[in-house]
């Protein structure tokens, strides 16, 4: 039986994206610049996210970047999206592998039968490998977890067995919606792999726009893209940059990714489109982000040049300080932080400084 922490991690890679609020739209779609709509995300803080998408208008067709947690939810992306324009899809911009960024691929094809999917040439790799496994290990053992939400829910306790609160408790019933429709639809969901790839960069010329794709470096995961706007100044990062928690996880790299951070920051972005979160105007929380993993690998190294063992480099370690900058006194926040930052961020830097990976 799988720890629960680990749980959550896997419920997030495995992209099995448990959180639409029930009362409320999947998405906003903003306006971001002109031609340029970010579908943001509305539902509450959980254990698990769904993406954010991205669709780039040019003159005679559009670009979308990451479809989402499958094929529902990418329909409905598809419905917003032609009723701004009827222009077809000619690329899909997978930021990198999880299930919450491409499983909508499939509807994107169905919809748009011409369409290309780019994305990094690692990431055909780690979906076929890392991300299979994943898949096949939440889709087993995922519904179990799920039913111990819902009996947490109906006996008024959160996972610790504690009274619930009213904002863990619309983190949970959010859950749940996303939970149900994941493991009715994942199993049969085809899982579309880029078309086109790139290493380090792609330029796309779409009429007068501009459109840079780059892989800055290893970071959420070994296969990261970002989506540059060079003359509107904007970047859509993918999970690079996730709010209101970074999600380093069993996939990360924490020791590259303050380089990886730091190369997105020599962009000069004046808007930033995270991979979840609200549309960013300044680059406040990446220095957060930044912060916290200059911490770990601080002290990570500190630990490993005494000797510690992994299990000591994890008690030793004290991201207080950097879990109240995230959490606010939040209790799902800070859950939050420890299931993703503090908790598989210091096992992976260990892994990195130990040269273990």
């Amino acid at each position: 039986m799988i720890s629960r922490c680990t749980k959550c991690i896997l419920l997030l890679w495995s992209g099995i994206s448990m959180a639409g609020a029930a009362n409320s739209p999947e998405f906003v779609l903003s306006p971001v610049a002109e031609g340029v709509y970010a579908a943001i995300r509305s539902e509450p803080p959980g254990l698990t996210f769904v993406s954010n998408s991205v669709f780039i208008i040019g003159d005679d067709d559009v670009v979308v970047v990451d479809t989402g947690a499958g094929p529902t939810h990418a329909r409905a992306l598809i419905t917003a999206l032609k009723k701004l324009t009827p222009k077809p899809v000619k690329y899909v911009i997978n930021t990198h592998w999880h299930d919450d960024h491409m499983l909508g691929n499939a509807a994107f094809r169905e919809a748009y039968p011409g369409v290309e999917f780019i994305g990094h040439a690692n990431s055909i790799t780690e979906m076929q490998t890392t991300g299979a496994a994943n898949r096949k290990q939440l889709l087993a053992e995922g519904p179990a977890f799920a039913d111990e939400i819902r009996q947490a829910l109906a006996n008024g306790v959160n996972l610790a067995g504690k009274p619930i609160s009213h904002e863990v408790r619309l983190s949970f019933q959010s859950d749940l919606v996303w939970a149900d429709r994941y493991f009715a639809e994942a199993p049969r969901t085809a899982v579309i792999a880029p078309t086109m790839t790139l290493e380090t960069e792609l330029r796309l010329q779409r009429g007068a726009r501009e459109i840079v794709v780059r892989h800055l470096g290893r970071a959420h995961t070994a296969a990261d893209i970002v989506v540059h706007l060079p003359k509107e100044n904007i970047v859509i990062t993918g999970d690079l940059v996730v709010w209101p928690v970074p999600l380093f996880g069993t996939t990360s790299f924490p020791v590259d990714y303050i380089a990886t951070l730091e190369a997105l920051l020599l962009l000069k972005p004046a808007t930033i489109i995270p991979g979840h979160g609200p549309v960013m105007r300044d680059t406040a929380y990446l220095a957060k982000m930044l912060a916290v993993l200059k911490s770990i690998e601080t002290q990570v190294r500190a630990a490993v040049a005494r000797g510690e063992t992994r299990e000591q480099i994890r008690k030793s370690v004290n991201l207080t300080t950097h879990r109240e900058s995230f959490a606010h006194g939040s209790v799902l926040l800070g859950t939050l932080f420890d299931s993703y930052v503090a908790g598989p961020g210091v096992a992976r830097a260990y892994m990195q400084v130990s040269d273990k990976r």
